[in-house]
């Protein structure tokens, strides 16, 4: 009996559903030679076309066309044209979900390509193994990778760009300083998913050295909107405000201050620690009960880096809350989505959205 699924269904004369042929089956997929897979993959968009991308090795050089190049180069992909680089790229490189193991671990794509048919179709992982006779291991990766069982570090900081003192403050007031500060979210890895929003902070003093971390009450909607039951690695520094707790994340922190202790029985400075190695004991999506040990690097080296080039991006200014500097804050944002790209063509691109916006299309 052929388990069928796709996306292009032929209809009967009666119209039942449950009779309707589908674009695909698993015959497809079970004992074909890696080409036949490797296009049909392509023509479903289950598998990425790298012909004319940037080569992701070097950022340099263009992918060239599909090509054979023999089982000792990898088999069937791309070549980059660097001559310095000359990486090849195949159909499971950067994949979300299709992997290429060595020794035990192997599997070849079209077993890969069957075992992700049948987590599509609903099958259990203990059915899909002895239906593809792999390794539960396998199995376990590829429903993993598909029903998002993967866990993403995400940095997250506040930054000062500016102050002034408040017009309407009376001679007398004794916090008479407005700040301009932004906070950000970030995901490592993934320059598109950066968010900037604008905090208020609480007016200081004039000598007051800036107008201190992120409060609770501002805080806690955006970490509702952004980081809930989204499997998250939080990486923050020491402030308070970072510490509530949300389902489906797991929060690490830094202290970005040297603090004294005590060190065999004497008094002591400690150097802060911007970054450690730690481990955390998260749920296991594929297993009722199960958890899963994972190592992270803590830290906010990404976000520290984004407010350097948004302080140069945007320079020295005393105009708080003025349009023009938040002009200047969502430019670099749309700066840092496209980096690495083609900011002529991506453009033109944001352009005719734009148009299109406009008049309704």
């Amino acid at each position: 009996m052929c388990l069928a699924l796709g996306t292009a269904p032929r209809p009967l004369r009666w119209g039942r559903k449950d009779r309707a042929a589908r674009a695909s089956c698993i015959k497809d997929f079970v004992k074909r030679p890696e080409k036949f897979v490797i296009d049909k993959l392509r023509r479903e968009n289950s598998s990425p076309k790298w012909e004319g991308a940037t080569c992701p090795h070097c950022g340099e050089g263009v992918l060239g066309p599909l090509k054979d190049h023999g089982e000792k180069k990898g088999g069937r992909g791309h070549r980059c044209s660097r001559s310095l680089c000359n990486r090849r790229m195949t159909p499971r490189s950067f994949h979300r979900i299709f992997s290429k193991g060595t020794v035990q671990s192997f599997s070849t794509l079209a077993d890969q390509a069957a075992i992700l048919f049948c987590a599509v179709a609903g099958c259990p992982q203990t059915t899909t193994r002895l239906l593809a006779q792999r390794n539960h291991k396998a199995v376990e990766s590829i429903y993993g990778s598909l029903h998002g069982a993967q866990w993403a570090d995400v940095e997250a900081d506040e930054v000062d760009l500016g102050k002034m003192e408040d017009p309407a403050a009376g001679p007398r007031t004794a916090t008479p300083v407005i700040w301009e500060q932004r906070g950000g979210i970030v995901q490592r890895g993934a320059p598109e998913s950066l968010v900037l929003f604008r905090l208020q902070p609480k007016k200081t003093k004039r000598r007051a050295p800036g107008p201190g971390p992120i409060r609770k009450a501002g805080w806690a909607p955006l970490s509702k909107k952004w980081l809930k039951n989204r499997n998250v690695i939080f990486h923050t520094d020491g402030a308070r405000s970072y510490k509530l707790k949300e389902q489906g994340v797991v929060h690490d922190w830094v202290v970005h201050k040297k603090k004294k202790a005590k060190v065999k029985g004497k008094w002591m400075w400690l150097k802060p620690s911007h970054s450690q190695k730690r481990y955390h004991d998260v749920p296991d999506p594929m297993k009722a009960g199960a958890k899963k040990r994972i190592w992270v690097k803590t830290g906010t080296q990404i976000i520290d880096g984004v407010w350097r080039e948004l302080r140069r991006f945007v320079g020295k200014t005393k105009a708080v809350g003025s349009a023009h500097l938040m002009q200047k804050a969502r430019s670099f944002q749309w700066a840092h989505w496209n980096r690495g790209k083609d900011l002529w063509h991506e453009t033109g691109a944001m352009l005719q959205e734009a148009w299109a916006k406009k008049r309704g299309w």
